[in-house]
């Protein structure tokens, strides 16, 4: 007998089964050890600053060398850690922090550091780290006046030029004293063409430099040169050859063509001496 359908056309659905308590505690646990995981790997917000603080000062203590090293330059005289930190309002660093920067400026290649002088009286309470004072080392380093100028282009072992820039980099104000050594004919400069700066200098000899009288000048002058297309008949006519003409002659001179050797052939030495007759030629 086939069942009996409902009266509105429509199927009864059978019905959902009650959730159990069981379910219920097994969801509610998951739950609970998920929020545990999650507060376990949430930092405090004290372990949070320790360590923001700690990032920001090791990204920063690159851009408080740059400034240590500006304020050194501008200063030229050394300084202890304790004035640095103050100009850089880093003294209230934490300890640490300030040690680390310290054996910074030691190792920077624009810091000198000066040690302090070991002696009995020495502050035993003041850590060794903090001691010592800190000065800008230039490129040219104890440049800074003529006589050490003239000094260091003499203990020069090759003929280079000298960069003003790098005299400049311990010595800003050295223009004047350039322009004097200049014209007493110690050094010799190279200058830009348009504002007329000097570049670059070289070691000169004022011993080799003697005065021309402006008469024999004007006479020097005044003597015209025989054009490029008179020169080699003005000198065969004084018995000379000139060397534009040598140089086209011995362009036009055409090498011989040299012949190539004819190797000799070799007989090579068979192994298999069954088999000579079928490589020898007839």
């Amino acid at each position: 007998m086939s069942p009996s359908k409902p009266a509105n056309g429509l199927k009864r659905s059978a019905a959902s089964p009650a959730p159990s308590g069981k379910t219920d505690g097994s969801a509610a646990k998951r739950q609970k050890v998920a929020i545990n995981k999650s507060h376990a790997s949430t930092p405090t917000p004290a372990a949070a600053a320790a360590a923001a603080q700690a990032q920001a000062h090791g990204t920063h203590i690159g851009t408080q060398l740059v400034y240590t090293v500006e304020y050194l330059k501008s200063k030229g005289a050394p300084k202890t850690l304790h004035e640095l930190l103050n100009h850089l309002s880093l003294q209230h660093l934490p300890e640490g922090q300030q040690r680390t920067f310290a054996q910074a400026m030691q190792q920077h290649s624009r810091i000198h550091y000066n040690p302090p002088p070991k002696t009995k009286t020495a502050d035993q309470n003041q850590p060794v780290w903090r001691a010592g004072t800190y000065e800008f080392r230039p490129a040219l380093p104890g440049v800074n006046t003529k006589t050490t100028l003239l000094e260091y282009l003499r203990s020069k072992k090759d003929a280079s030029g000298t960069e003003v820039k790098q005299i400049k980099d311990g010595w800003p104000d050295c223009d004047q004293a350039i322009r004097e050594l200049e014209e007493e004919h110690k050094i010799l400069t190279v200058r830009t063409s348009k504002e007329q700066t000097p570049r670059y200098i070289w070691l000169d000899q004022s011993d080799l430099h003697h005065p021309v009288d402006d008469e024999f000048k004007a006479m020097w002058f005044r003597e015209a040169l025989p054009s490029a297309e008179e020169m080699p008949k003005k000198l065969k006519a004084l018995g000379q050859k000139a060397t534009s003409g040598i140089l086209a002659s011995n362009a036009n001179i055409q090498k011989a063509p040299q012949k190539k050797k004819r190797q000799q052939r070799t007989q090579k030495k068979f192994e298999n001496e069954h088999m000579r007759s079928l490589f020898l030629k007839k």
